[in-house]
């Protein structure tokens, strides 16, 4: 982590995840129709601290099969856990709206709250940032035992939905990913990267918007990058009653549309 946060940092370890990222290998063919996107998470963290602002990217280790070399958001799919601690969270009426626009009536608010603690969780596994306030655990829930050894509780509320992908048809892998916005202030308390156990990451920075171009990016994350720059321009990435983009293919073509 950089110096625009001087907390003290935790050292914890934590266990090896897969990551969110939208793409990926092609799928065996027998795979391509079957494979059913799973709901996952992804967190943008942005230090508007100095001129240029920020964002806290990281490098998948190059023995990866899923996207290796390339940088990415931290997130990753939703797990049990994550559901469970839900119950105990609710969200802003803007960003609840978001995240349940164009869902089956199955989605409710504590799978949309879910999938906002699986973007801070695996933002801690991923690249050792502890997003949340000081303050106990409302329970105990898998994967989040780093947060309560801490003494911090994530807080979901203060993400703001930005984008939403599915990946095509055809991947090894695929997700129906929510891209969330957080300040980096909300980071609570980083922790050292050199002493996790989790090495899907092999690089973590802190980069400028305008110096993006020279990372080696995931096509949807570039677009959603570009949606991010709109929103800072007009001074709206915190607002969550603006529509978000909404990316996935339909009839085999690509489609974005505002939800």
């Amino acid at each position: 982590m950089d110096s625009a946060h001087p907390r003290k940092a935790l050292t914890i370890k934590v266990s090896d995840r897969s990551d969110a990222t939208i793409g990926g290998p092609a799928a065996p063919t027998g795979a391509q129709r079957s494979l059913r996107p799973r709901d996952a998470g992804t967190l943008i963290i942005l230090d508007e601290s100095g001129g240029v602002p920020k964002l806290l990217m990281g490098r998948r280790a190059a023995r990866l099969a899923f996207m290796p070399g390339k940088y990415v958001f931290p997130g990753g799919r939703l797990e049990a856990g994550d559901l469970a601690l839900a119950r105990h969270f609710s969200l802003p009426g803007s960003a609840r709206e978001r995240l349940l626009s164009a869902t089956s009536p199955r989605f409710g608010e504590r799978r949309a709250t879910g999938i906002a603690l699986a973007a801070i969780r695996e933002t801690f596994e991923e690249a050792g940032a502890l997003i949340g306030s000081d303050g106990p655990m409302p329970a105990k829930a898998a994967g989040f035992d780093a947060f309560a050894a801490a003494g911090i509780s994530p807080d979901p509320a203060t993400l703001s939905p930005i984008a939403r992908a599915i990946t095509p048809p055809g991947h090894i892998r695929r997700f129906d990913t929510r891209f969330f916005c957080v300040s980096a202030m909300a980071i609570a308390r980083p922790v050292e990267f050199e002493q996790r156990l989790d090495d899907e990451f092999d690089h973590v920075d802190w980069f400028a918007l305008d110096r993006l171009d020279t990372l080696d990016l995931p096509g949807i994350t570039r677009q959603v990058l570009a949606d991010i720059e709109d929103r800072l321009r007009d001074g709206s990435w915190r607002d969550s009653s603006r529509p978000m983009p909404f990316y996935r293919t339909r009839h085999g073509r690509p489609v974005r549309e505002m939800i």
